[in-house]
């Protein structure tokens, strides 16, 4: 007796068949190798504490701090220093994230640690001379308690030190970052100015230059950004906020190249590269079996890649000049995200997405219009991910990879299509691309906004997963033009046997340079268990890179 099966349940049983279990072994052992090789360089970390509770993670931190000092381009004392503000800073967070109380000025003098940290130890043997020891130590007794008598002798003693002629060093740089505390910003600029004129208080000219775009104080941006020392040390990012203010396009220009350096680190790069490469192959794959195709879509992520330039420059254009922002709550912060984000990065993308219009023309093949956009988005995604990875680390690899990186293609691609149909018609289809560029910029603020609307709506709490429908939107309407367009074709290598296996090696790649950067379990296992929240994500694109 036979069975017969509807053809809709054939679809459905297929991704049982023998090779797709195969592809799930092959898909499951990347994914053990890669948490197994994560937790022993765990393991062999040198600062490695048992147990991953947030104890331990803050012993690793600490560790990592000392290793960092030790290992700095800076003078011990000036690396010090910048440690010691963070710390000092963070300890109200510090504290309720542990649970405990924060430190006082009795327990410091008794332990010398703070959070069981040996923090006096640490000024001991980092901070250089007996004056700068005193220094380090006053700061810390003065951002504990700002009112105790004890904490307003030693930002006496600081203050005094930093009205010294030569000041010593530290004193202006600690007295900035109190002042700054007191939300006295004015006079941490000028504090922040003093210590900036030592030749290696390159963290102090970086707090100078924030508070001088902070306040846009453009007469002392100016005389910042007219002195050597600042615009050496100035980051891509310091650049392009002080031309916006300045009106001075070629700071702007140089600081969005400076931004591009400054993300081109290895292992960064390396996982940026891996993640794109993932998608350019399946990109590719839907393209039509003809010479160089591997290579051909390659110029259109560059030209994503360039976009970005752009992009950062309308964003400060948008920001400072228009007044441009999400803060006022609803519906400020949606008009931000769809006026703002949305409209200027999906303009840019478009804006050199048209520049193979000339070529598209020649060619006269939709599918390949629609691959080059979705190209442009990808190389746009990976510049802008090579960001996130040095901001955020490696934990967000995943998420970024699943959503960002294909969310970036789509909302190019379909553009993209839409604007190579209405000049080839010679604009008799002009409605359909202007409804379709409306509704990428649409989705694309939403999409944004969706998983910020709680701060400005409290009431309706976390609608992140309209995020999510978002992008099954996004989905569907590209995988319905490419089931349109793509004709059959066999090959050794499946589709879907090149998005699992890369999505795997991605997965498994993030979470061994997570543990590099963060030694201890408890990263490790966070990121592990992440990847499960994102399983329907991947049935969505199993499902529909399946069907091609």
């Amino acid at each position: 007796m036979s069975l017969i099966i509807p053809h809709g349940w054939r679809t459905r049983l297929h991704f049982l068949s023998r090779s797709h279990r195969h592809l799930g072994i092959t898909c499951a052992i990347i994914l053990i190798v890669g948490y197994l090789t994560a937790c022993l360089i765990a393991s062999m970390s040198g600062d490695h504490v048992d147990g991953d509770d947030d104890a331990s993670a803050l012993h690793h931190y600490f560790a990592k701090g000392m290793r960092e000092i030790a290992t700095s381009d800076q003078p011990p004392n000036r690396a010090l220093a910048e440690w010691l503000n963070d710390l000092c800073t963070e300890m109200p967070e510090t504290a309720e994230t542990l649970g405990t109380e924060s430190p006082t000025i009795d327990s410091f003098i008794d332990s010398g640690s703070l959070f069981g940290q040996a923090v006096a130890q640490a000024i001991k043997q980092y901070a250089g001379p007996p004056q700068q020891q005193s220094l380090c130590h006053d700061y810390v007794l003065a951002s504990l308690d700002a009112k105790d008598p004890r904490g307003q002798e030693a930002r006496a003693r600081i203050e005094a030190a930093a009205l010294q002629s030569p000041p010593a060093p530290l004193a202006n740089e600690f007295l900035g970052h109190l002042l700054e505390d007191d939300e006295l910003r004015p006079k941490a600029l000028q504090a922040f100015q003093r210590e900036g004129q030592m030749p290696d208080a390159l963290y102090a000219r970086e707090c100078a230059l924030d508070l001088a775009i902070d306040l846009k104080d453009l007469e002392i941006l100016r005389e910042l950004m007219s002195a050597e020392a600042y615009r050496s040390t100035a980051s891509g990012h310091q650049l392009v906020e002080a031309g916006s203010l300045l009106s001075d396009p070629t700071l702007q220009l140089s600081g969005a190249i400076r931004g591009v350096w400054e993300r081109i680190k290895l292992d960064v790069v390396l996982l940026g590269l891996l993640a794109a490469l993932l998608w350019y192959a399946v990109f590719v794959r839907f393209s039509d079996r003809q010479p160089w195709r591997w290579s051909r879509l390659m110029p259109a992520v560059i030209a994503g890649i360039a976009s970005v330039g752009p992009t950062i420059l309308l964003a400060h254009y948008q920001d400072k000049v228009m007044g441009l922002s999400e803060e006022g709550g609803f519906p400020n912060d949606l008009i931000y995200y769809v006026a703002g984000v949305g409209l200027r990065e999906e303009l840019c993308k478009l804006a050199f997405s048209a520049l193979f219009l000339p070529w598209l023309l020649r060619k006269r093949d939709p599918l390949t219009a629609l691959l080059t956009g979705a190209c442009v988005g990808l190389g746009f995604a990976l510049e802008e991910n090579l960001g996130y990875y040095q901001h955020h680390g490696f934990a967000v690899a995943t998420g970024r990879l699943l959503t960002a990186n294909f969310m970036h293609a789509a909302m190019t691609a379909l553009p993209s299509l839409a604007l190579y149909e209405m000049v080839r018609t010679r604009f008799a289809k002009a409605e359909a691309f202007i409804g379709t560029f409306v509704m990428v910029v649409l989705v694309h603020g939403i999409y944004d906004w969706a998983f910020t609307a709680h701060q400005s709506l409290p009431m309706i709490g976390d609608i992140s997963l309209v995020s999510m429908l978002m992008l099954a939107l996004l989905a569907h309407q590209l995988f319905h033009q490419l089931e349109i367009m793509v004709r059959p074709s066999a090959s050794v290598i499946s589709l879907l046997s090149i998005f699992v296996v890369g999505s795997s090696l991605v997965v498994s790649l993030s979470l061994v340079l997570m543990a590099c950067e963060t030694p201890g379990f408890k990263a490790v296992n966070e990121v592990a268990s992440g990847v499960a929240g994102y399983v329907p994500i991947v049935i969505l694109y199993l499902r529909r890179i399946g069907n091609l």
